[in-house]
């Protein structure tokens, strides 16, 4: 008889153990999975989110430039309707503009006021370039200054042999020419940095985001540093006014009747 109970008293034991253990298999296995899609898509998350809410930007800025070496400032007033079209005018001392910038997925017109000339154009990065001395396309514009990932964000996979507490690394390759990075918080996909490398592991393209704050429920970077070494650039961008999701004017500006824009071929 007390073989019996004993017996039963270890079967008991052993099945309470085994369902204890096969329960934390499960939950282990299910924590895991819920964690790993987090962390493959926060930053995808925050870019889709960033998309839905943030339909226009107004952004006034005070900037400081530095490019093979000489030093400048300038003051410029950005303006993005969604991701489809943007303005930017660029002020001297004394607010006199020196150029303004009209861009949308198929176009581009630049206009150089000191020198009273128009360069038109498709607004790819090599064209872009020639006449802001950025290597910016369109896109690159229209994410990188609304600190969202340029192009399709779930293209960028997590680098999972990066280690950090509270960031998190994800990258992508780009026709096997250049690769990019961003740095994001982990807890809520909000950029941090991004880079552009070239396959021999120089930097093309650096951007450093600080300053963030809620704007109508939208985390906004307040200072923007743009590098692009290969070029002797360094561009801060430190916002004075922000203002989202309001009514934009036209973007496209006319020129004057006395100037014919060139055409970049």
């Amino acid at each position: 008889m007390n073989l019996q109970v004993h017996t039963m008293k270890s079967l008991n034991h052993r099945s309470t153990l085994g369902k204890s253990l096969f329960i934390a298999i499960i939950y282990i296995s299910l924590f895991s999975i819920t964690y790993a899609n987090g962390y493959e898509s926060v930053l995808s998350d925050q870019a889709m989110l960033r998309k839905e809410k943030l339909q226009s930007v107004h952004l006034e800025a005070g900037l400081s430039f530095t490019i093979q070496g000489e030093t400048n400032s300038a003051d410029c007033i950005l303006k993005m309707g969604g991701r489809d079209s943007l303005s930017m005018e660029i002020s001297g001392p004394f607010g006199i503009s020196v150029a303004r910038l009209f861009a949308n997925s198929g176009y581009f017109l630049f206009h150089d006021m000191l020198q009273g000339r128009a360069i038109e154009g498709i607004p790819n990065q090599e064209q872009l370039s020639e006449v802001t001395f950025m290597p910016l396309s369109f896109d690159d514009y229209t994410s990188l200054l609304r600190a969202e990932p340029p192009g399709d964000p779930l293209s960028f996979a997590l680098v999972e042999s990066f280690s950090d507490s509270t960031k998190l690394l994800y990258k992508r390759s780009i026709s096997g020419k250049t690769i990019e990075y961003i740095l994001c918080v982990k807890e809520s996909g909000i950029i941090k940095e991004y880079q552009r490398k070239n396959t021999d592991g120089s930097i093309e393209l650096a951007m450093i985001y600080d300053g963030y704050s809620l704007i109508d429920g939208i985390s906004m970077p307040s200072i923007v540093t743009l590098s692009a070494p290969s070029r002797g650039l360094q561009m801060t961008v430190s916002a004075e006014k922000i203002m989202l999701n309001e009514k934009l004017p036209a973007l496209q500006f006319k020129l004057p009747s006395s100037i014919t824009p060139l055409r970049m071929e």
